[in-house]
């Protein structure tokens, strides 16, 4: 009788080592990485197929007796992305949804409150900087600007941007994260899924080689986001909270789309390099700085953190050693 190969582990328990040919598994047992990701992409394309043929047309019909109706596609693209998730990770790598930091204990409201405020405090900095320096400034519209306007600008915003954020971050620093980071470590999956999250918005109206970069840049932050609180849901409350604030308090367009301005709307002003011109306050240098000032501090404390921490072990050591060896 053979014995049971043992189970290999990563940061977290993983699945039984499987056999299978060196080009499809890794040494760890788990598929390689091109090939978990082929599976998603594939699980992906299918899903949207299927829930904009049987699903859109059920949600087109459902919402048709409202005044304005809600945007459909993030919502779609929730659905796929949620269901390419269920056969990637759930079927194909067996892993549980903490594995990818979207367990229950992700959800708690410390995590989601605290994900909110960065996302809150980072849009609100760069837009300070943009009114101190000319860079934006505020204009009347002409639109009505009663409560009642801008409340349902703000409700047709949220239904938007909630979904929108929420799929990209289950996808990006989700699956793909989780894929990228037992491939190559953290590091390798904040380089890879930032990347990819900028190159996602390729199409959207105005994207250039500057707005893509900063795109880019905010995919790191937004990764930062998940390693501090090893949580997705605080990512996407940190990427909803800045679009939201773009878009249903000053009435700015988010990565080149734009909404409605009841009463007010935030204009740019002086170069786009440095606004973002049309793109919005998130595309130009002012934002940039406001970015790498947040990735700054956070360096300088996580330096502090390992050396205090590295300080401790040492004097812990010191202090249980025999006094001869000291």
């Amino acid at each position: 009788m053979t014995s049971r190969p043992p189970r290999l582990t990563w940061s977290r328990p993983a699945r039984e080592v499987r056999d299978g040919s060196p080009w499809f598994v890794a040494s760890t047992g788990m598929l390689r990485a091109p090939w978990r990701l082929s599976v998603f992409v594939a699980a992906f394309v299918m899903a949207w197929v299927l829930s904009n043929s049987f699903l859109y047309p059920l949600l087109t019909l459902a919402t048709s007796g409202l005044t304005t109706p809600p945007p459909l596609y993030p919502w779609l693209m929730l659905v796929a992305t949620l269901a390419a998730i269920v056969i990637a990770l759930r079927k194909v790598d067996e892993q549980e949804w903490s594995e990818m930091a979207a367990g229950a204990a992700s959800w708690s409201a410390s995590r989601l409150s605290r994900g909110f405020m960065l996302g809150a405090l980072a849009i609100a900095s760069t837009l300070a900087l943009l009114l101190a320096t000319g860079g934006a400034a505020f204009e009347a519209t002409g639109a009505p600007g009663a409560t009642t306007a801008w409340a349902s600008t703000a409700v047709r915003a949220a239904l938007l941007l909630a979904p929108a954020a929420l799929w990209e971050e289950l996808m990006f620093r989700g699956y793909l994260w989780r894929v990228a980071e037992q491939s190559g470590g953290p590091r390798t999956a904040l380089v890879f899924t930032s990347v990819a999250f900028g190159l996602v918005h390729v199409l959207n109206p105005g994207a250039n080689v500057r707005t893509l970069g900063l795109v880019m840049l905010a995919g790191v932050c937004l990764g930062v986001v998940r390693m501090i609180t090893n949580s997705v849901p605080a990512a996407w409350l940190a990427h909803f909270a800045w679009n939201f604030v773009m878009a249903a308090v000053v009435h700015a367009p988010v990565s080149g789309l734009p909404f409605d301005a009841p009463g007010w709307q935030l204009v740019p002003r002086g170069p786009a390099w440095w606004s973002g011109g049309a793109w919005g306050p998130e595309g130009g240098v002012a934002s940039a700085l406001v970015l790498c000032s947040a990735l700054g501090a956070y360096a300088v404390l996580t330096s502090r953190a390992r050396t205090a921490h590295s300080s401790n072990i040492r004097a812990q050591s010191l202090a249980t050693a025999p006094s001869g060896s000291r």
